[in-house]
């Protein structure tokens, strides 16, 4: 059995490598190059931890996931996220990079996450943007739930 010629070579990257002599001149990396491509096919947008990111993915679940503590006041009440916002990529070129201390407001909270309704906003300027109180319901001191309160004589 005949073993193969080695060469041992120096990739760019800095690593010695060791390949066939048969395969010198079409080799291009010691294997950095496949890995390098492979983690930049498999990379969308690079902000999967980002707070932007997760304004857009609880924007999504709000609206979308009837199982989410807030549905009732978004996706349960006709609030949905338009189409193109629906790949993180458009929100991202339609909104830009999230600015420090600024989170994801709804111009009109009667309409939906859609560019020309949305914006980011402060704290301040996102309470001020409120819906209404709903006066017919009032929190039960002793369990801290919603109930129908009794109609008074007025």
């Amino acid at each position: 059995m005949r073993a193969d010629k080695r060469v041992q070579c120096r990739c760019d990257c800095g690593n010695d490598h060791s390949l066939l002599f048969k395969e010198w001149g079409r080799t291009q990396s010691c294997g950095c190059l496949r890995n390098e491509r492979s983690a930049e096919r498999l990379t969308r947008h690079g902000h999967k931890s980002s707070p932007l990111y997760a304004s857009w993915a609880q924007m999504i679940q709000r609206c979308t996931n009837p199982d989410h503590k807030q549905w009732a006041n978004y996706g349960g009440r006709g609030i949905t996220v338009c189409e193109r916002w629906l790949d993180f990529p458009n929100f991202l070129a339609d909104m830009g990079e999230r600015p420090a201390g600024l989170t994801l407001d709804r111009i009109d909270n009667n309409r939906s996450y859609e560019p020309g309704n949305c914006r980011w906003a402060d704290v301040s300027t996102q309470n001020s943007n409120r819906r209404p109180h709903d006066h017919k319901r009032a929190r039960d001191a002793s369990t801290g739930r919603y109930v129908e309160m009794e109609p008074t004589d007025d």
